[in-house]
């Protein structure tokens, strides 16, 4: 697989860039999207990614591949319709692999974005990402964030994905701090609440660090929760980290449709810099991303599997979109 590697003088040079360089704009758009098992055709040592092969259970081929590549672009381009959006948040997303082709081989190649990825050790190799357009986010620094060996040791448990955070200068010359996420299910095991839960105090704490460092940075926190807001984790996360505002909380609709419900397991919350500002958050409804529900009636998100059964969709999520004023 390959890598892109962004050496120390490249971002020192850029850091010392002045903020006059980003391109003009009245608005930043920000999106999160569980992108549902974006995977490569490549096998990966290590991992449980077997049924995404070729020869794999779901039939996984260099056309499903690129299919789900160029639907991840369509929604990209559909997310914001007045200029190129400025950074996606995604989950689900395997490798180095995909995150290439969707920003060189896609209808989205010529905005030239660039992206990080976290490189954690969950069993089906799979990771959050941030797919940035330089333009205007510029890229300082980043790192990942994820549960220590000798945690998961004392404990007995497995490995899950990491958080990713990354931090760059955006167009109004305000830093912005991006925290990623992709958290464990609720469902199955007590480890997997018991990971949860120490994956967002530690979250929390992060996150109350940049904010004591640097009060008047930008702060956002964009993801598949895999909760809804009114779960007890998700409650005690925010009294953890009060510096945030949950911009979905008490929202109509939802991103994820569960049994006819539907939820907000994906999430956007922000520092008080930003939700002083005149912002919006809705889901992305374009007519593409839904398809009929003839179980429970009404619309849910045409996905890309249903069960065992290639069913050509985009995901199991809705994009949800935040927008602020430069």
């Amino acid at each position: 697989m390959k890598y892109i590697v962004l050496f120390p003088i490249l971002l020192f040079a850029l850091f010392l860039q002045s903020a006059s360089i980003l391109s003009p704009s009245s608005h930043f758009t920000v999106l999160t999207y569980n992108c549902e098992n974006a995977f490569d055709t490549l096998d990966a040592s290590g991992f449980q990614d077997e049924d995404f092969l070729p020869q794999g259970r779901l039939h996984w081929s260099h056309f499903r591949f690129v299919q789900k590549m160029q639907r991840i672009a369509q929604v990209f381009l559909a997310a914001d319709t007045l200029k190129p959006l400025d950074i996606g948040i995604l989950q689900e997303i395997e490798s180095d692999s995909c995150l290439i082709y969707l920003t060189q081989e896609t209808p989205i190649a010529s905005i030239g974005y660039q992206y990080l990825k976290t490189t954690s050790r969950d069993a089906r190799g799979i990771n959050v990402a941030i797919v940035y357009r330089p333009n205007s986010f510029q890229y300082i620094s980043h790192e990942s964030i994820g549960i220590p060996d000798s945690i998961l040791t004392a404990h007995h448990w497995t490995p899950t994905r990491d958080i990713l955070h990354a931090w760059g200068r955006i167009p109004s010359g305000d830093t912005l701090h991006v925290f990623a996420v992709h958290l464990p299910s609720r469902l199955g095991r007590v480890e997997a609440q018991q990971k949860r839960n120490y994956l967002l105090a530690l979250l929390a704490q992060h996150i109350n660090h940049v904010q004591h460092l640097f009060p008047r940075a930008h702060i956002l926190l964009a993801g598949d929760f895999n909760s809804a807001p009114s779960s007890s984790d998700i409650l005690q996360f925010a009294q953890q980290c009060t510096v945030l505002t949950n911009l979905v909380e008490n929202k109509a609709l939802g991103s994820y449709k569960y049994q006819g419900i539907w939820e907000w397991i994906d999430q956007i919350w922000v520092s008080q810099t930003l939700a002083e500002l005149s912002t919006s958050v809705h889901t992305l409804t374009s007519p593409f991303l839904l398809e009929s529900d003839p179980v429970f009636g009404g619309t849910r998100p045409f996905r890309t599997f249903i069960g065992p059964s290639y069913h050509a969709g985009y995901s199991d999520h809705l994009p949800v979109v935040y927008r602020f004023p430069l």
